[in-house]
C-alpha cells in the first residue's frame, strides 16, 4: 500500500469514518478512539468529515447484518462519500460476502479506503483489489482460529468440571474472591454454598416434588424476604429454571452433556432429575407452575359432563361458587354449581378422615421411597455410558478408531442409556406423593398450618376427583342454615377415591 497526499488543488474530499469492536476483546482500539483517530487523519490529509458510522459490540466474522455498515454502503451508492476511513482493512469486515459488497459499491462509485494505521487502496486496480480481498481472508482465518481455540477451551473447562466465570451470582451460591476489594476483574477463588438460600431450594424442591405449586413458594419467600440474586422479585419462570438447573446439582453443562462440578451441590442428582422431569412434563407441570386460590379448583368435577369446576368469583351478597364453566371461558356444560366455601368444607372433612384412616397411614409408611437407591445407580450408569459416548466421539475425531468401530459404541452406549432411563423414568414416577403425610393423629394440627396449595396436595394425594351432581330441585334461601347447606352438598357428592 502507498500513501500519497490528498492534491490541495483538488476539491476537498468527502470522508466517512468507521469503526467496529467485536462483542469479545481483540486487542483493537475501542469504537470512540477509532473514531478519533480517523477524525484527525483527514485533518491531516484536507479531507471534510461528513459522515461516522460504527458497529459496536458486532462480530464482523459471523455473517449477520451490522446496521452501520450497512448505512456506509447505502451512503456510498448514493454518492455522498469520497473517501472511507478506518483503522485496517479488517476492522471492516472478516468475511467475503461484506467484503464483496463494499468493493462494489466502492469501485462503482470511484471510493477511496483509506487506512490511518496503513495506507490507501483504490480497489478499482488489481493491486488494491487482491491486498484488500487478501487482507480479508487473513482476518477471517485468523477469527476462525480463534473461535475454535474458544470452543476447545470452554469444552475442556466444562469437562473438568469449573464454572466459565462471570456473569451474576447463582442463588444458593457464594462467591469467594481473590482480590475482593476490586470493582471489576474480580477472580473467583471457588464457590460456596449459602447455607440460607440453600435451605430454601431444598425446601421448595421437596414441596414442589410433593405437588405445592411454585406460585405458593414465591408468595412464601416474599414474605420472608428471600430475594432471587439478579432481579428484584421472584417471577414462576425464574423460579422453575434454578430448580431445574444443573448447577445447584453439582453438575456442569456444555452443549447438552452434564459433567461432575468442582462447586458443591445443593441438590442430589436425583431430585435434580425428578425436578427436570415433572417441570418437562406439560400434563404434571400444570399442577405445580400456577397460584391456585380455591381448594377444589380443578378437582372438583361436572356430574354431567366430567368437565373440570372452576370459582366464580363473589360479588355483592353472593357467595363465591364452583362453576362448570361453558362458552369462550371453557368447554363444560354449565349445568353444575355449588358453593365453594360449603364444598370445600365438606370435602375436607372427608379428607381429613381419610388421612387419619389405617390404611392411608399404612400407604403413607409403605410409600417411603424405596426406589432412591436403585435410581442413584441408574443415573450413575447413564452417566458412564455418555462418558464411553463422548470417549468414543474423540477417538474417531483423532482417527484412534475408525467410524465402524465409532457407530458399533454409539449404538451399545445409546442402548444402555435408553434402557436405563426408561426404568429411572418408572421409578422417578412412582416415588411417593405421601412423603410428607404426618401421623394420624397429628394430622389435623398440620392442616391448619397448611397453605392452600399444600391442602390441594393432600387432597389429590387421596383422591382422584370429586363428582358433583346438578341439584336435585330443592329450593333454598339465605334463610338456610348451615347443617342444611352441607346436606344438600353431600347428597350431590360423590368421591373417586385413590385408596
Amino acid at each position: 500500500m502507498s500513501a500519497s497526499h490528498q492534491d490541495t488543488t483538488k476539491p476537498q474530499l468527502r470522508a466517512a469514518t468507521y469503526a467496529r469492536l467485536s462483542e469479545t476483546y481483540d486487542a483493537a482500539e475501542s469504537v470512540p478512539t477509532q473514531l478519533s483517530n480517523a477524525d484527525r487523519h483527514a485533518e491531516r490529509r484536507g479531507w471534510r468529515v461528513v459522515a461516522r458510522f460504527k458497529d459496536d459490540g458486532y462480530s464482523a466474522f459471523k455473517e449477520i447484518r451490522r446496521d452501520d455498515f450497512a448505512r456506509l454502503i447505502e451512503a456510498i451508492e448514493r454518492d455522498e462519500i469520497d473517501v472511507v476511513i478506518i483503522r485496517d482493512v479488517d476492522r471492516l469486515t472478516r468475511n467475503l460476502p461484506d467484503w464483496s459488497r463494499f468493493e462494489k459499491a466502492a469501485i462503482e462509485h470511484r471510493v477511496i479506503l483509506s487506512a490511518y494505521a496503513g495506507g490507501d487502496l483504490d480497489l478499482s486496480t488489481p493491486e488494491g483489489s487482491y491486498y484488500g480481498g487478501m487482507e480479508t481472508l487473513r482476518a477471517k482465518r485468523e477469527s476462525a482460529v480463534k473461535s475454535v481455540r474458544s470452543r476447545e477451551a470452554h469444552d475442556r473447562i466444562a469437562r473438568q468440571g469449573k464454572s466459565s466465570g462471570g456473569g451474576p451470582r447463582w442463588f444458593g451460591y457464594t462467591r469467594i474472591y481473590a482480590n475482593p476489594d476490586e470493582t471489576s476483574k474480580r477472580v473467583v477463588l471457588r464457590v460456596e454454598i449459602n447455607e440460607v438460600e440453600a435451605d430454601a431450594l431444598r425446601d421448595a424442591a421437596e414441596r414442589v416434588l410433593n405437588g405445592e405449586t411454585v406460585g405458593s413458594i414465591i408468595r412464601e419467600w416474599t414474605r420472608r424476604g428471600i430475594k432471587p440474586s439478579r432481579a428484584q422479585k421472584w417471577e414462576e419462570s425464574s423460579l422453575v429454571k434454578t430448580l431445574k438447573s444443573p448447577h445447584v446439582a453439582g453438575l456442569r453443562e456444555w452443549q447438552g452433556q452434564t459433567y461432575p462440578a468442582q462447586w458443591p451441590a445443593i441438590l442430589d442428582e436425583d431430585t435434580h432429575e425428578r425436578l427436570v422431569k415433572l417441570f418437562s412434563d406439560p400434563s404434571r407441570r400444570a399442577h405445580v407452575v400456577g397460584r391456585k386460590q380455591h381448594l377444589l379448583s380443578g378437582i372438583a368435577r361436572c356430574g354431567k359432563c366430567d368437565g373440570p369446576l372452576y370459582p366464580y368469583g363473589a360479588s355483592a351478597g353472593k357467595s363465591a361458587t364452583y362453576r362448570c364453566v361453558t362458552g369462550p371461558a371453557g368447554k363444560g356444560c354449565g349445568g353444575v354449581s355449588v358453593l365453594a366455601e360449603v364444598l370445600d368444607e365438606y370435602v375436607t372433612g372427608a379428607v381429613l378422615d381419610a388421612l387419619e384412616s389405617p390404611r392411608v397411614q399404612q400407604a403413607v409408611r409403605a410409600g417411603e421411597d424405596t426406589g432412591a437407591p436403585r435410581r442413584a445407580e441408574l443415573l450413575e450408569e447413564i452417566r458412564k455410558a455418555q462418558g464411553k459416548r463422548a470417549e468414543a466421539r474423540r477417538d474417531w475425531a483423532e482417527d484412534t478408531i475408525d467410524k465402524a468401530d465409532w457407530l458399533d459404541i454409539k449404538q451399545r452406549t445409546e442402548a444402555r442409556i435408553a434402557k436405563a432411563r426408561k426404568e429411572y423414568d418408572r421409578l422417578s414416577g412412582s416415588a411417593a406423593e405421601l412423603g410428607d403425610i404426618p401421623a394420624s393423629d397429628m394430622v389435623r394440627d398440620a392442616w391448619e398450618g397448611w397453605n392452600t396449595d399444600r391442602r390441594r396436595a393432600a387432597v389429590k394425594a387421596v383422591l382422584n376427583r370429586v363428582i358433583v351432581s346438578p341439584h336435585a330441585g330443592r329450593k333454598g334461601g339465605p334463610n338456610l342454615t348451615w347443617e342444611l347447606k352441607l346436606l344438600f352438598v353431600r347428597e350431590r357428592t360423590e368421591f373417586d377415591w385413590r385408596f
